[in-house]
């Protein structure tokens, strides 16, 4: 179940900033609240045909705006609150979202797995961005970035590959 490796990775990061309890510490975290409704939302729309209001509570309580199902287990937002995924985008297992990220919609649109997209992020439309790669704050990604890369800018640029561990934040 994807909100169960959701639900560890922000136990995860709990305990990285050296919560005594992290699995109820976890439980205060508004990112797991947001991933709660965003993952029971895909649940019923695709059992019932319909969210029942869950993405509305979503957008109303977060500002995110969740169009596609297609997001892999363990997805993390840190600060979950005006985010855009749009219709046909997928997003890889294990990725971070920040604060103000954009996806815009395509069916080739692709996040790799393990991505951080920093604040602001937008990615354009059939943009692909590789495997573990990591999207400075207030760029633009268009086109392709290739897996494991840093790349910042308007339009988003590799500058560095990245380092281990760098990524998985």
């Amino acid at each position: 179940m994807a909100l169960k490796s959701d639900h560890a990775r922000v136990v995860d990061a709990c305990r990285a900033r050296g919560s005594r309890i992290p699995e109820v510490t976890a439980w205060l975290d508004s990112s797991l609240w947001a991933m709660g409704l965003l993952r029971m939302g895909a649940a019923l729309r695709g059992g019932i045909g319909t969210s029942l209001g869950l993405s509305t509570l979503l957008r109303l309580g977060f500002h995110i705006d969740v169009w596609s199902d297609a997001i892999g287990p363990g997805l993390r937002l840190p600060h979950p609150f005006n985010i855009i995924i749009g219709e046909g985008v997928e997003l890889g297992p294990g990725c971070t979202l920040l604060h103000g990220v954009t996806l815009q919609n395509s069916q080739r649109t692709r996040i790799g797995r393990g991505v951080v997209l920093a604040n602001g992020v937008t990615v354009l439309a059939g943009s692909r961005i590789g495997e573990g790669s990591l999207i400075g704050a207030a760029s633009v990604v268009r086109g392709e970035i290739p897996p494991a890369s840093v790349a910042v800018g308007a339009p988003a640029r590799v500058v560095r590959a990245t380092r281990p561990g760098e990524a998985a934040a």
